[in-house]
């Protein structure tokens, strides 16, 4: 592993084993995610579609790497364990009522098996942070460029797009919350120093954060709130602030002409959001407040009932400790499917993956999912800082980038379907698992160095 004075990314030549090949078929697997969206997810053979190639032959690699027992060395891979054994428990006594829908329901904790796969091939050989940093250099200087039409034709031309055969989804359908999350750690990759944009990518990671930060509250803080902490703490909030400002001034004259052309089209539905600067207003008046927008208030409102449900019987109520279960539709139970319109896929989960979770693993899954989230942050935030200090700039950031990449990832599954399903939530594991690797290969880097130095 590089020292503070050379590059973290070093130019080495990647060995051809079992590890390094499943690394680059995983690389694959996340650009079809972010790149194609839902529609490459059906990619396979049912019940056996892409992600779920990726998990097992990933399993594989995780028992040849004989890192199996170190990769459980932290508290974060601990609380994982114990979230995972917990889920597993509350999903085998449903798989007889729903079957496949039970599994489907239980993967938001249980693709959590890729974290241990990565913390494993890290252990296993550390120079492969450097090509999993190459890795992602290309895909952030591939997709930034690219994001802004795939979003455009996913949201505008979604009546032409085909469908995957036998999958009931179009071939391409980029989420907002998808597209701003990836938007976020490709930016912060940049800011750190990771990166070197052209402007043409910096002209279109503007326009893209127009786009989604106007198709909802959850995908304009996904990319906002971790860009903004990213700048801050590299000391280029100037420059971000720059940024934000013509920004500004470009949404300000586009609602200017838009108000001077007439009245923009309403949505075609309470699930479906326009693609405007105005839209864009009433999403940042909404999150704070009342906007004028009935339907930007509306999905706050059905959201919060929601939720206020699942607290009533689970915290507050019967199903305290074993939740309802994983197979169950929340949304039918509930009263809650039509609230999206019958032109959407039909509704499983209450928008917020930790009520998901409490509702279908009680509270003591609760509990297990904070104390993972919360030891996992310590972690990341006590290496971020023990590297600062020691002058390690480049093991500093690369903490940094991982860090607001996942907190990206949170808080766009905080106001969506996020986690649950494997186009984010497998780059969520795997972010995870990156993390833990990281830092254990930081902590055992150090220990070398003192016991030389």
């Amino acid at each position: 592993m590089a020292d503070s004075s050379q590059p973290l990314r070093t130019a080495i030549a990647r060995s051809d084993t079992l590890g390094d090949r499943w690394l680059l078929f995983l690389a694959f697997v996340l650009s079809g995610y972010a790149f194609i969206g839902k529609g490459f997810a059906y990619v396979g053979f049912p019940p056996l579609f892409v992600g779920e190639m990726a998990y097992l032959s990933g399993v594989v690699v995780l028992l040849r790497s004989r890192c199996i027992v170190s990769s459980l060395a932290t508290l974060p891979s601990f609380f994982l364990a114990a979230s995972m054994a917990w889920v597993l428990l509350r999903t085998v006594t449903s798989v007889q009522t729903y079957g496949i829908d039970a599994l489907r329901d239980s993967v938001v904790v249980m693709y959590g098996g890729f974290a241990f796969i990565i913390v494993a091939i890290l252990l296993e050989d550390p120079r492969r942070i450097d090509t999993i940093l190459r890795y992602y250099g290309r895909f952030a200087g591939a997709f930034i460029p690219a994001i802004p039409f795939l979003f455009a034709i996913s949201h505008f031309l979604a009546d032409y797009i085909p469908e995957m055969p036998n999958a009931g989804a179009p071939i391409l359908e980029v989420r907002s919350g998808e597209v701003a999350t990836h938007l976020a750690g490709a930016s912060v990759f940049a800011l750190i120093g990771f990166y070197r944009p052209s402007w043409r990518w910096i002209l279109a990671a503007v326009a893209t954060t127009v786009m989604v930060a106007s198709h909802g509250r959850g995908a304009m803080l996904a990319f906002v709130v971790p860009v903004v902490l990213a700048a801050i703490v590299v000391g280029k909030a100037r420059a971000v602030a720059r940024t934000a400002v013509v920004i500004l001034a470009v949404v300000f004259a586009a609602i200017t002409v838009q108000s001077t052309l007439g009245e923009r089209r309403s949505a075609p539905s309470t699930a479906e959001r326009s693609i405007d600067p105005q839209q864009l207003v009433d999403n940042v008046v909404s999150t704070f407040g009342q906007s004028g927008n009935a339907q930007a208030e509306s999905t706050k409102e059905w959201r919060l009932q929601w939720w206020n449900i699942i607290l009533a019987d689970t915290l507050f109520g019967p199903k305290f400790w074993t939740g309802r279960g994983f197979g169950l539709n929340l949304a039918d139970v509930d009263g809650f499917q039509d609230v999206e319109g019958r032109d959407r896929p039909k509704l499983r989960s209450p928008h917020n993956v930790h009520m998901t979770i409490l509702a279908r693993a009680g509270v003591p899954g609760l509990v297990l999912w904070s104390a993972l989230l919360l030891s996992w942050f310590g972690l990341m935030l006590r290496a971020l800082y023990t590297a600062r200090r020691r002058g390690q700039v480049e093991w500093s950031r690369l903490f940094l980038f991982v860090a607001c990449y996942v907190l990206s990832i949170i808080i766009d599954a905080t106001f969506d379907v996020a986690i649950e399903g494997p186009m984010i939530g497998i780059w969520f594991w795997c972010l995870i698992g990156f993390g833990i690797g990281t830092v254990m290969v930081f902590r055992a880097d150090s220990a070398t160095r003192a016991r030389s130095g």
